[in-house]
């Protein structure tokens, strides 16, 4: 009995750990947000068209948004930091892309070094390079990520994870 009482404690602390973590993160995202809104590009008047793309949104639940930039000073990585500090949606657990599936695209981050990328790949891309048009449709997917034992390991160490859940 003594045990499962020890066992039980155990559990209870975890869970209390494992709520103070949630509640801080939460805290840092909303911190994050307001950031994020306040560095926002300001949104082109609507009479200016010249190097203006619009973007709209579309999201699993049918909501739609859209929302203009200035296609030679934003990147991609605005658009995400948008779709964040606006609805509420970590820029790093969601995927854009286009409505035919033709090109996707993920939030990079802007600060990585890049001296140990060959070839590229993980550049942060400004609109005008990103091959849309002036008026684009993008769906807003959610990632579904690996658990943590599962990123940046082989595949020899997720199945070792999967036996360990078990």
């Amino acid at each position: 009995q003594l045990k499962r009482e020890e066992k039980e404690e155990r559990e209870l602390q975890l869970k209390r750990e494992e709520e103070e973590r949630e509640l801080k993160r939460k805290a840092e995202l909303e911190e994050r947000r307001k950031a994020l809104l306040e560095g926002l590009p300001e949104e082109p008047e609507a009479g200016i068209t010249e190097g203006i793309m619009t973007i709209a949104l579309r999201f699993g639940d049918g909501k739609r948004d859209q929302r203009r930039f200035v296609t030679g000073e934003s990147s991609v990585n605005d658009v995400f930091n948008w779709i964040d500090a606006v609805h509420g949606l970590e820029r790093e657990k969601v995927e854009l892309s286009t409505m035919n599936g033709a090109k996707k695209f993920v939030y990079v981050e802007e600060n990585e070094d890049d001296d140990d990328t060959e070839g590229g790949g993980n550049d942060v891309v400004l609109l005008e390079d990103a091959g849309l048009g002036k008026m684009t449709a993008l769906r807003v997917a959610e990632i579904v990520e690996a658990s943590p034992e599962e990123e940046g390991g082989s595949e020899d160490v997720e199945e070792e994870s999967e036996e360990e859940e078990e």
